[in-house]
This record gives structure tokens, sequence and C-alpha cells, in this order.
């Protein structure tokens, strides 16, 4: 007899699993689960049910090649649960007259929230409001507000052997450094133009700080003087000390770096592929893949291990008919997420389960349990979850391993129509308003921040399926709205069970390249930069306006529901107003020499990428096998890889062999000096 195990989804709005049937025939507890995930995406296809082992089992087709009766396909156009539904947990910023803010507030990063370890002061920062706080959770109180300048984007904090705290300023290109006892601003060091991540090296008594243009850049704690730059490769997210240094990770790729005494790269990991079992047409079984992506947070566990929360893409064919991007598991859609251990580089580590956008963790001191903020999440499902960690190490999949038995381990469950194990949470809590970040403050008590309204959230965790109770009322760290329709969409779960952000993340791409039906192979196209203006939309030119995209894939493909009045112009305005990345030139010479062949007649460039948006609109062949919309290249140097199929891995490589040849710019009698003076000029853009 198979068994699918209970799991806890907070009692908020009108779907989510709650206590599935413990010990229930597969068949039984198939339909149940469908039941409950009917438009969320985590059942394919209704009809199909589970083996003991987790197999699933199609019910075939008619003579004709069609389906059998009662076999109905899942999340279907406006049948899923999404942002814009009624309910008690609906966002405020989607009821009502939409809300566009005058300065549309940026992509949610997460890891925003730093516990001192004192057992009562924590540090948040704002990157909505250019602020950070110093809390003290006993007195629930802010003892002090940091103000910064407009556009700083505080993000990620650490403490030194003083206690001081330094805060990367994603958008001010500096660390602000805080006297948290005195809670004050003690000064601010430019670094570098785009810092992301920030570790401090208590044996050398040194901070490292990632920046996104690829540097990564070393300074003396006390001093603040720069002791050391190395140059390592775009798109740089966390820096943490790990046990045989600095590891580094990349945000899209999720790949990490483990680096010497030196700053050289001696080791590169990305966390393994998850082979599943996917339903093709009628709920017959299709060998697939989840490859992953998106490296949101990295943080060293309790025990000292490196853990990285992660999302994993499907790599199998993307319908695109409605309902399409539903063909995930575990509650998720093509897009699921994932905590990896970096000690187990072979191992692929099971799906959380009903968890969107996992831009934060947190691990319980005893390294016991991992807290997992999930903001798509907001108006759905609970956006916090809590996981066993010993769950997550039993249930891998290693090489060479048959996948666990559903049933085998407390909290995991076989997904129906899917061949890998999902980790169900054991806890979870739900604040009102969307969840940025979470740290543990005490062993059992949990602290979490929400962005709108900006508060922070106490709950004493119990260990068991009842729930984290609150403690106190919310510790208010701002009155200042920063509500944003737009903004709540792009970052909200639609009925398929993935957010706009779970594929554009931080309003970028996430570098997945995507198998579509009837399409072929087509990279996840980055939004920074404006898009309004460069309409048709999609590789292929074939959505002819916003509108049309919206119902064609948020509504269709995405499952999600029809927008109200208002609301696609609200989305479409937050997209359009997120900049692109840049990074000041290293070789203003080379740039310049660049430029002059961008623009020139015989190279053609800019015959194609011209105007304020670098754009012409058209959609034309440039010798690369289809007629394919011309991109803006506004922040271009950040969206490795390239070309519509992903084929160059640089910028150098596009101007190779699968780059179209003379028929995408007359670039073939350059030289090498030039083509790279040519990248050069990119970069900047």
């Amino acid at each position: 007899m198979a068994r699918i195990e209970g799991s806890f989804q907070p009692q908020f709005g009108a779907i989510g699993c709650t206590g599935v049937a413990r010990v229930l025939p597969a068949a039984l507890a198939s339909a149940l689960v469908c039941a409950a995930l009917s438009g969320l995406g985590g059942c394919a296809k209704s009809g199909v049910t589970s083996t003991s082992s987790g197999a699933p089992v199609g019910p075939g087709t008619n003579a004709d090649g069609s389906c059998p009766l009662g076999v109905a396909f899942a999340g279907a156009a406006g049948s899923g649960a999404g942002p814009f539904l009624g309910g008690a947990t609906q966002p405020p910023e989607t009821t009502g007259t939409p809300v566009q803010a005058d300065s549309p507030p940026p992509p949610i990063s997460g890891g925003t929230l730093l516990s001192m370890g004192d057992g009562k002061t924590l540090v948040a920062a704002d990157p909505d409001r250019d602020q950070v706080y110093v809390i003290d959770v006993l007195k629930s109180s802010v003892l002090a507000t940091i103000a910064l300048n407009q556009g700083d984007e505080p993000g990620r904090a650490i403490a030194d052997a003083v206690g001081h705290v330094h805060v990367a300023l994603r958008g001010g290109g500096a660390i602000a450094s805080i006297d948290v006892a005195a809670g004050k601003l003690l000064s601010r060091t430019s670094v570098c133009d785009l810092p992301r991540g920030i570790a401090y090296d208590a044996k050398a008594d040194v901070l490292h700080v990632a920046c996104a243009e690829g540097r990564l850049v070393t300074l003396s704690a006390t001093t603040l003087k720069q002791q050391r730059s190395v140059t390592l490769e775009r798109d740089l997210r966390d820096v943490v000390m790990g046990p045989q240094g600095p590891v580094v990770s990349i945000f899209r790729s999720a790949q990490l770096l483990q680096l010497d005494s030196t700053g050289k790269v001696i080791a590169r990991q990305k966390p393994a592929p998850m082979p599943t079992t996917d339903t093709g047409d009628c709920g017959n079984p299709v060998a697939g893949m989840f490859s992953a992506t998106v490296a949101w947070r990295t943080m060293v566990t309790p025990d000292g291990n490196v853990a990285v929360i992660h999302q994993r893409a499907k790599v199998g064919e993307i319908k695109t008919t409605p309902g399409g991007y539903s063909g995930g598991g575990c509650g998720t859609g093509i897009v699921e997420s994932v905590v990896s251990y970096m000690d187990k580089p072979n191992s692929a580590f099971p799906a959380l389960s009903s968890v969107t956008l996992p831009v934060d963790m947190a691990f319980s001191p005893d390294g016991q349990q991992v807290a997992v903020a999930a903001p798509g999440n907001y108006g759905t499902l609970g956006q916090v979850n809590v996981f066993a960690t010993g769950l997550l190490m039993s249930s891998r999949v290693d090489p060479g391993a048959s996948n666990p038995t559903p049933g085998t381990q407390p909290g995991v469950s076989m997904n129906i129509g899917m061949g890998e194990p999902c980790a169900v949470a054991n806890e979870g809590v739900e604040p009102p308003g969307q969840v940025t970040a979470l740290t543990y403050v005490s062993p059992s008590l949990l602290a979490v921040q929400t962005r709108e309204p900006a508060a922070l959230h106490l709950f004493q965790l119990s260990g068991a399926s009842a729930g984290g109770q609150p403690v106190g009322a919310p510790i208010v760290l701002s009155s200042v709205s920063r509500a944003d329709t737009g903004h709540t969409m792009f970052h909200s779960r639609a009925g398929a069970g993935v957010a706009c952000a779970s594929c554009h993340a931080e309003a970028g791409d996430d570098s997945h390249v995507w198998n579509f039906q009837n399409i072929g192979p087509r990279r996840t196209q980055h939004l920074r930069g404006g898009i309004l203006g460069t309409e048709p939309f999609h590789w292929n030119g074939d959505m002819t306006n916003f509108d049309m995209l919206m119902t064609e894939v948020f509504v269709g493909r995405m499952s999600g529901p029809q927008p109200q009045p208002g609301q696609g112009a609200a989305l479409s305005h937050w997209i359009d107003r997120q900049p692109s990345l840049r990074a000041k030139p290293t070789d203003s010479a080379a740039v310049a020499r660049g430029q002059a062949l961008f623009v020139s007649a015989d190279v053609g460039c800019a015959s194609c990428h011209s105007g304020a948006l670098m754009t012409d609109n058209r959609t034309t062949d440039v010798g690369t096998g289809a007629m394919l919309q011309v991109p803006s290249l506004h922040g271009v140097s950040f969206r490795a890889p390239f070309m519509h199929n992903g084929c160059a891995q640089t910028l150098t490589e596009r101007f190779g062999s699968c780059g179209g040849g003379d028929m995408h710019g007359h670039t073939s009698a350059l030289s090498t000096k030039q083509i790279g003076d040519l990248v050069s000029y990119l970069d900047t853009l």
C-alpha cells in the first residue's frame, strides 16, 4: 500500500492541501491530491494514479489516439488560484484601483534580515525604502532607523568581530557600516558597481564583497581599505566562508565557486539535475529532467556545510496550450524550489512542495530545521514553510540509486504523475504582507520580514504540524507605503504554480533555454531596461502587445485568472521601469573603438540595434535559421547565454559559428582585437 504523508499548508484562503490522508490506497490518494492541487499545477492531469514505487500509471489512449473520457487537463485558463482572486488573503495591492508607485519598488531579492546572535537584536535592510533598522525583539521595538541615499537598495548584511554590521548597497555601489549598539551609520565605502553578497572572514579580519559585474573585493574590516580585487565572472551573488575558504555563488546559473586564499577558483560545481517522470499525452509516462537555475541564497549551515536554495527548471518539452506551464510537480509548475548542499555535489535533493520563489532560507541553531520564505505564495498558499533537514538529506537521489518509496520517510511523498520525491513542510506560518526574509532569533523563535507593510513578525515554532504561533503584535518598521500592483502581480504565483519572477528572476531572466512545443529552443528573454516600445514581444514576435501577452501567457499558459481593469497596465508599468544592470568600463579606449565599429555602416550593428531602446522592433532572419525579433541590447552583458537558443556562452562566442555570420552584422573580417573592442562596448550598454 502506498502512503501519501500528510502535508501542512496553513489555512489561508480557499486552496491548499491540509492533512491529505496519511494512509490511503494509491489511487484514492492520487485523486485527493489532484483534487486539492487542481489549478495549482500539482497534477498535470486528473485520473493519473501512482504505484507504491511512485511510478506514474497513465490511462492510455483511445484507438483513434484521443484521450479517454475523464482525463482532463489541470490548470486550464483561469482555473487556478492567483493573486487576484477573492478570499481573506487577497493582497491589498491587487484590490480596488490598481496602484502604480511613482518610483516603482525594486524586485524582491531576499536575504535582508540578520540576527546578531544575542537572542534579541536583529538588523533589517529595507531595499524598498532605502533604510536599515536595528530591532530589539524582546522589547518589540525599533531601536534605530538608519536612512540611506535614495536608490541605495540595501541588501545582504554581515557582522564583524566588534559587532559592527556592514550592508551591501545593491544600487549604491558601496557598503554601509553601522554601529549597532549606538544605532548610527559609521561610514559609507565605495566598493564596486553592483555589490550583492558580503562575508566576514574572522581569521583574516576582512570583508569579502561579491559584485554582480564579476569582481570579488576584499577589504580590511577595521579600516575598510581595499586589500584585493579579483575578477571572476558576471552575475556573482553571495559569498560565504565555507570550511575550505570563500565560496561565491553565481545567481542565474546556480553555480558555486570554491576559491583559494588568493581568490583563484579551484573548484566549480552546480546542483545536480533531478530526473523525473513527466506525464505526456493522456497521462502516459515520459522521462524528463529538471536542471538547476537561480541561486537565491547561499549560506553556511550550523554544522559548517554550505547550502544553497535555488530553483530547478524543466528541461523537457513545454506546452504552449492553456495550463502548459503546469508541467512540473510537487505543487509547482515547470519551475521548482530546492535546497542543495555543497558537500553532496552529485546528489539531487527533493523539490520543496508548493514553494514558489524561494528567495530566502534560515537554519535553526541546531541545524535540524530550515525555514523557507516563498513570497510567490502571497495570497494563495503559506509563504513560510519549515522543513526537516534530515528529511532533505535522507530523500535525496544519488547516482545509480532509485527514488525513495513514498512513505518510507515522514514528510516525503512522491508527486502524482512525477517520479521524484517531494519534501513536505512539517510546520508553517503566515504573516500579513508579502514575506521577503527570515531568520532564527533563538532555537524556536523565527523572525519574518515583510515588505508591504514594512514589519517584523515573530513566531514561536512548535516543531509540529499545528503551525507556529505569533508572538506579540507585528513590529512596525516603517509607515511609508511602497504598494505597487504590478510588483505584487509579478511576484505572485498563478494557477500553474509559477510566478512571472520564477523565470524572470529580479525582473531579468533565469538563463534557462526552454524547449517549447512546435517552437523549439528559446532562451528566457531579459526584461530589464524597458519593454514598452519594443513590441511585438517574444523571440518570434508573435505577441502583438502586452494585453495579448497577458492573455496568452499569464491567463493561458500560467493558468492565471483574467486580470481586472488596470492590472495589466500596472504590471507593464512596473516591468518597464526596472533599470538595466550596468558596469563601468575598465578600458575606455577599447569602448570607444568598439562603439565606432558598432555604428559604422560597414559593420552594420546599428542598422537593427538603433534608437533609445537599441532595437528597430523588426522580426527578421539574421542567419540563425528563424525569423526572430531584434532584442534590445540594454544590459546585454548580464544575460548570458546569448542568442535565442543560448548557443553562445559569452559575447565573444556570439561572433563565432552560432551567431549567424555576416547576416548578423558584417563581422567576419574583424580581427580578434576588434571583436574584443566590440565586446567592450557591448559590456557598457
